[in-house]
């Protein structure tokens, strides 16, 4: 009796084994997440740099920054700003400008000095790192804003270097 009872525990177990090694082979579910969401009246993207020329963190700072279509070529200060905090060795840069309404914006990347003169933009998204009167007036590509929805993939090329600006 006992013997038949451990062999009825050992077949169950064998086929409980079984079953659990079937299972866990099976494919695991992917995620992609080809539609992102980004916070409310955002706009969110990379900026890589294209050269590793950077000013120091002792004279000023790079920005990244937004402004109303209708605000450029810029007179004033950004509706939008983010610093990017610079660090050695490494060229591309994830951003989040927050607090923007419905809207075009041009997303510029700048670097502010800390003590006069004036502060070089050295990338334009759509223009990038051309040195085109045309593509600085009137940038092809804006950041849309739509239903106080985020934005991303904003992504531009810049020159770290501020004698290479653009504007």
């Amino acid at each position: 009796m006992k013997t038949k009872i451990f062999k009825h525990f050992m077949l169950f177990a064998i086929v409980a084994f079984v079953g659990i090694i079937i299972n866990s082979c099976g494919d695991d579910p992917v995620s992609n997440n080809t539609n992102p969401t980004y916070d409310a009246n955002s706009i969110n993207g990379t900026v890589t740099f294209v050269d590793t020329n950077f000013e120091g963190t002792d004279s000023g700072s790079y920005l990244i920054s937004a402004y109303p279509e209708a605000g450029w070529p810029p007179t004033g200060g950004p509706t939008a700003y983010a610093t990017l905090n610079i660090t050695p060795g490494q060229t591309a840069y994830n951003y989040k400008l927050v607090g923007l309404s419905d809207g075009n914006y041009v997303v510029s990347v700048g670097y502010r000095k800390l003590i006069g003169g004036q502060s070089p933009i050295m990338s334009i998204y759509g223009c990038d790192t051309l040195h085109s009167m045309t593509c600085l007036l009137t940038p092809t590509l804006k950041a849309t804003i739509t239903n106080n929805a985020g934005v991303g993939n904003i992504n531009m090329l810049s020159w770290a270097d501020t004698s290479k600006k653009i504007y």
